[in-house]
């Protein structure tokens, strides 16, 4: 069922172009977050795919089709995220029956499959469910080896359409059985790329500070940016045998320019490479958090193994708390209040000797949205770090930028510093 159409474009030199949708009135509403188009976008980019849209739809079947049907006119390529469960609002199916002009079958191996995987749920499997074998006359069935909703494929015209479960863990299981392999079909490969992680530099600076950086023929550099964090991509254009070289000297010359402030590539995460730091220093890892509140130790122990270096924590609420537990004085809390560097210095030196830890992480500040003042507005936060060789503090501003994304920026802000700390770098 592959489109020549597409191949023989792909083999032209044109590239394949793509659509990410994604269903349901909780991702049009916003009262969902949708995590799978831009974990699709980034795969098909990867994949050497020429992304031109990423839409959502309610859950009505008229809008869908009629969103469904222009994509397949502007592109060779629509995957979609959605809509395959057994209920009303389950309409993909249908809109993709109607935008093809087909009629809905029922598919005997696919009501097999979604029996089989209810029973393991319940001894009777509902009359809904019967819903989730209706495909369109013709599509190819996908099969879903994690999940009760089976997936399917057509083609509208010049384009090949993918149905895929919403459920994320579904969706990226079926992408890579029935999606990639088709790419792989069109002569599309994964392109080279080479990935440099940063935190703390924003990409207006970062942007600035590679401009006119010499690549090699071939490649390309884009940014992907998340508050606080931010990732340099390299990409080497089509599949040469020199690819990997180039890579190495693109990389190199954005080393030569940001080099300091890159704390991992590729699949490395912030917490693993602090981790590392720890470990070759034989260190271990205490924190105290307030406006964190188990953040940072959560952000921490996402890494398998962190048991080698993380001690544990305290979470200093309550004033009470920060003296009893930590040995802040009453004095410093007084005279400079608890969002304040000398509160920090105190919580870090408490927290490492309460704990026996060589590093002391300490974090307090004002997420918001009240407790805010004058001198110590929301989204002021301070830091402490005690080490063997000394105590350090520092004052930053997030600005009020939420409650969430305060918190979570000063836990990664924490870590960021203590890597610096741990390769002497501030």
């Amino acid at each position: 069922m592959d489109a020549p159409a597409v191949a023989a474009a792909y083999s032209d030199g044109m590239p394949l172009t793509a659509i990410v949708l994604a269903q349901g009135d909780e991702i049009v509403s916003g009262s969902t977050q949708d995590t799978n188009s831009g974990w699709l976008g980034r795969e098909l980019l990867q994949r050497g795919v020429r992304l031109v849209g990423v839409a959502a739809a309610p859950d009505d079947e008229r809008e869908l089709a009629d969103l469904i049907g222009y994509a397949s006119r502007r592109c060779d390529l629509v995957v979609s995220g959605g809509g395959l469960g057994p209920t009303s609002d389950d309409v993909t199916a249908d809109a993709v029956a109607r935008a093809a002009a087909l009629p809905l079958c029922f598919d005997d191996e696919a009501w097999r499959q979604v029996a089989a995987r209810m029973r393991t749920f319940r001894p009777q499997v509902p009359e809904c469910n019967r819903k989730q074998a209706m495909l369109p006359r013709g599509a190819l069935r996908l099969d879903n080896p994690i999940g009760t909703a089976p997936g399917f494929a057509v083609d509208l015209g010049r384009c090949r359409l993918f149905c895929l479960p919403g459920v994320p863990s579904e969706l990226k299981e079926m992408a890579a059985r029935h999606v990639w392999p088709w790419l792989e079909r069109q002569g599309l490969r994964p392109l080279p790329k080479k990935v440099l992680h940063v935190c703390g530099v924003g990409e207006s600076m970062l942007q600035e500070r590679l401009s006119g950086v010499a690549l090699p023929p071939g490649i390309r550099i884009g940014y992907q940016a998340r508050f606080l964090f931010n990732s340099i991509v390299l990409y080497a254009d089509g599949a040469a045998d020199d690819a990997g070289e180039r890579l190495t000297r693109a990389r190199e010359a954005v080393l030569e320019r940001i080099g300091g402030d890159v704390f991992g590539e590729d699949g490395a995460t912030l917490p693993q490479v602090v981790g590392a730091g720890l470990r070759r220093r034989r260190w271990r890892l205490a924190v105290a958090e307030s406006c964190t509140a188990g953040g940072l130790g959560a952000l921490i122990t996402e890494v398998a193994g962190s048991s080698e270096w993380f001690m544990g924590g305290v979470i200093a609420y309550d004033n009470e708390i920060k003296r009893e537990w930590l040995g802040v004085s009453a004095q410093t809390l007084e005279r400079h209040g608890a969002v304040s560097e000398p509160c920090a210095r105190e919580m870090a030196e408490g927290v490492r000797r309460r704990l026996r830890a060589e590093a002391g992480l300490a974090i307090t500040g004002v997420a918001g949205p009240g407790g805010g003042a004058p001198d110590k507005p929301v989204g002021t936060v301070c830091f402490g770090l005690s080490t063997p060789v000394e105590t350090r503090t520092r004052r930053v501003s997030f600005g009020d930028r939420g409650r969430d994304l305060v918190r979570t920026a000063a836990a990664a802000s924490a870590l960021e510093w203590l890597r610096r700390r741990l390769l002497d770098k501030g």
